[in-house]
């Protein structure tokens, strides 16, 4: 199991901006190494590196390299890049088990993937970048589940419509394709400027 060495909050240090917490969590408001930092001028590299950084770090699972090709491959795209990165991105299963509100972080959600409790159609989802396909079933072999928990991460961010959850039975199904229009971030940051950074 991978196993990340160092506190995910502390990446909303990192970015430029005097961000609260990359994810909107009401108790990481307050952090005090967040919210005393000063707003610096930025140049027009700084300000498309800060952007980059957020979407990246945001989605806490994808290493740089990952992230790149999603983006290169997004670029020649047809369809808008932000809405072709968007539509890679969320359909992966760690992204959809995260957007469901059944798990409170990426995190979480890379470590049941990592257990062996998240199937696909019925096979276990070997990997947190697997892709999920229209239709598929995303099923969660709950040993515990909070139902309070489940109600309050419910109220911080809603359910998407492009997902369809049976909490009876723990499965997600995916119905579409996201883009970037119908796809929340706590930050509202100008995402489709992404791609000049790699120009």
């Amino acid at each position: 199991m991978t196993k990340r060495l160092s506190s995910k909050y502390s990446v909303c240090k990192k970015l430029k901006s005097p961000y609260k917490n990359l994810w909107g969590i009401k108790k990481k408001d307050f952090c005090r190494s967040v919210t005393t930092k000063k707003r610096k001028r930025l140049t027009p590299f700084s300000r498309l590196l800060n952007i980059k950084q957020s979407l990246k770090f945001f989605y806490s699972n994808i290493n740089e390299n990952s992230f790149k090709r999603f983006i290169k491959f997004s670029i020649k795209s047809p369809s808008k890049t932000i809405d072709k990165l968007c539509s890679i991105i969320e359909t992966r299963v760690d992204t959809i088990i995260y957007r469901s509100c059944l798990v409170k972080s990426f995190q979480e959600a890379r470590q049941l993937i990592n257990h062996g409790f998240v199937y696909i159609n019925g096979f276990p989802a070997s990997y947190p970048d697997k892709k999920v396909n229209k239709s598929d079933i995303v099923t969660i072999k709950f040993k515990f589940f909070d139902k309070d928990i489940f109600l309050k991460t419910l109220l911080s961010r809603s359910i998407p419509n492009h997902l369809e959850l049976d909490l009876t039975n723990f499965s997600i199904v995916l119905l579409w394709d996201s883009n970037f229009k119908n796809t929340y971030y706590p930050i509202k940051e100008k995402y489709t400027d992404i791609s000049r950074y790699y120009k």
